[in-house]
């Protein structure tokens, strides 16, 4: 069972119920290389919009308390603050992170990708490979297939005997298909990587470096996509904001 990070030099903060850990890429790469040597790992990343999903679901929150899961943005920092009175040491996106570990892992994986629209998981695989090259990537699927096929997917994943396996449903999908195939699929280490495959295939394009720098990626985003987005950002984050002020005060 997949446990938070716990090297001395890695803190964690419970946020929507589940703890959040946080600190330097190096360290948390080799907290989970420690943790996948001795058993499976469920890697997850928490944002406001996942806090928010977190909030209002019992099984996803469940769920996640079984997660190394690591903290991602802007929003999430300013809960910290509200909360904690400090905010995160660093932003572990998992649009950042996850390369950066596969690219620092000292383990050598062989990864399937799962996700996103047809060709784009293989598209990202070619990224990946040029990135992290010492990697083998053994498989992909796309992320549009029914429940009832699902035993298809598990079934391909073992096939190619996969030990890494990225995911790219969207939240709360992605991370509750992993707490639920995991162990079926004979993984070491299971990522959702939401948007990943997206912008690694050029489906999705980045927000240039500068507008990443000053953490405004979100505003980026939303200009991209505003229809699917605006939630996230102009509702559900200020409500994540609100509800941790209220905490603190004493009015929760």
């Amino acid at each position: 069972m997949a446990t938070v990070v716990s090297a001395s030099d890695i803190s964690s903060r419970v946020i929507s119920g589940v703890a959040v850990s946080s600190g330097s890429p190096t360290a948390c790469v080799a907290a989970i290389d420690d943790d996948v040597a001795h058993h499976s790992v469920c890697l997850g990343f928490v944002n406001t919009f996942t806090a928010y999903l977190l909030g209002k679901n019992d099984l996803y929150r469940a769920s996640l308390r079984n997660f190394t899961l690591l903290n991602d943005g802007v929003g999430l920092d300013i809960v910290s603050l509200i909360k904690y009175g400090h905010r995160f040491g660093f932003n572990l996106n998992g649009t950042d992170f996850t390369p950066y570990y596969l690219k620092s892992t000292r383990h050598r994986y062989r990864i399937y990708l799962l996700g996103g629209r047809p060709g784009v998981a293989e598209r990202a695989a070619a990224a990946l490979k040029r990135i992290a090259p010492q990697h083998d990537y053994v498989g992909t699927h796309d992320g549009y297939f029914s429940e009832a096929h699902n035993a298809e997917v598990i079934a391909d994943i073992r096939a190619r005997a996969a030990n890494l396996v990225l995911v790219a449903l969207g939240n709360p999908q992605q991370e509750m298909w992993i707490a639920d195939n995991i162990d079926k699929v004979g993984a070491s280490l299971a990522i959702g990587v939401g948007a990943l495959l997206d912008f690694l295939a050029d489906t999705v394009p980045r927000a240039p470096m500068w507008v990443r720098r000053v953490r405004m990626e979100w505003l980026y985003r939303l200009a991209l996509e505003p229809k699917r987005l605006w939630k996230r950002y102009i509702v559900f984050t200020p409500v994540l904001i609100l509800q941790a002020i209220a905490e603190k005060s004493g009015f929760h």
